[in-house]
């Protein structure tokens, strides 16, 4: 079990979200970190026992404020969809740096897996972040958690047509997605915090599951019983509707799958599948 307290940057996110139930299931006290403590997100992780504290992410006075007095620190960025540009850089660094004024012990960021990914707009920020981590000399660990199955629950959700479930997403349905789930992304940040010595300067990719969106959808559609398809969203659609994650979408479709489920095995003991996850969270959500 935890002892202390631990500050949660984007503890009412996706990620951060896993990251706070874990560590209150390990016995830690909690500050999840918002911009609003009267939002449902942040009434929620207070309901769990986590204590909501309000920070613009860019107000280096308000961030000292929320880590000081934590043992451990605990930063997911902002969604892809709130910050695209520097911005992302600089509130990462602006954390990495509060820390080391604050003189708080282990530092979690959570990047991503960003091998080969050179002029990716989306991305570049986190390289800049860890830049910044390592010239601190900060007591860090890096996590590179893969592509989210939460993702289903929230930007990109199953869909029907004329009975038959579709997953749509914007690259080759036969090309594998690494994969991890919140809930693991939580349970490797609390092994990490519970023996920070052992994973000092280290980084690590959790990965939980491999899996294309053919392979996907017809898990779905298994454990739905019902016929499930999927889709390839034409490039010309994300020019159109969403233009920042052209780039995005263009890398994750040809970038070599990181498959290794090892790191995250060694966490946390037997990650969850892909199955697993959508039978016990995606299946109540689908349609129909």
């Amino acid at each position: 079990m935890g002892s202390g307290t631990v500050t949660v940057f984007g503890g009412t996110g996706t990620a951060g979200g896993g990251v706070v139930r874990a560590m209150l299931d390990a016995g830690w006290n909690v500050r999840a970190v918002t911009r609003d403590t009267t939002g449902d997100k942040a009434r929620a992780v207070a309901a769990l026992g986590a204590e909501p504290v309000a920070a613009d992410m860019e107000d280096r006075v308000a961030l000292r404020a929320a880590i000081s007095g934590s043992d451990a620190v605990y930063f997911s960025g902002p969604s892809l969809q709130d910050r695209w540009d520097i911005g992302q850089a600089i509130q990462g660094i602006m954390v990495a740096e509060s820390v080391r004024e604050v003189g708080t012990g282990h530092f979690i960021y959570q990047s991503a897996q960003i091998g080969g990914s050179r002029g990716v707009l989306s991305v570049g920020g986190k390289r800049a972040i860890e830049e910044r981590i390592a010239e601190l000399h900060l007591d860090a660990t890096i996590l590179r958690p893969a592509w989210f199955m939460d993702n289903f629950l929230t930007y990109f959700p199953v869909t029907e047509n004329d009975g038959t479930l579709v997953v749509a997403m914007a690259m080759p349905t036969d090309v594998p997605l690494a994969l991890v789930c919140s809930d693991d992304i939580g349970r490797a940040a609390a092994a990490v915090f519970a023996n920070p010595d052992a994973y000092r300067n280290a980084e690590i990719d959790l990965v939980g599951d491999v899996g294309s969106t053919a392979q996907m959808a017809a898990t779905i559609g298994e454990i739905a019983g019902r016929p499930a398809v999927a889709v390839e969203v034409p490039m010309a659609a994300i020019e159109e509707h969403w233009p920042q994650g052209v780039d995005l979408y263009k890398w994750l479709a040809t970038k070599p799958a990181e498959n290794d489920t090892g790191p995250l095995t060694a966490l946390v003991g037997s990650p969850i599948g892909f199955r697993a996850w959508a039978q016990e969270k995606l299946a109540p959500a689908l349609p129909g």
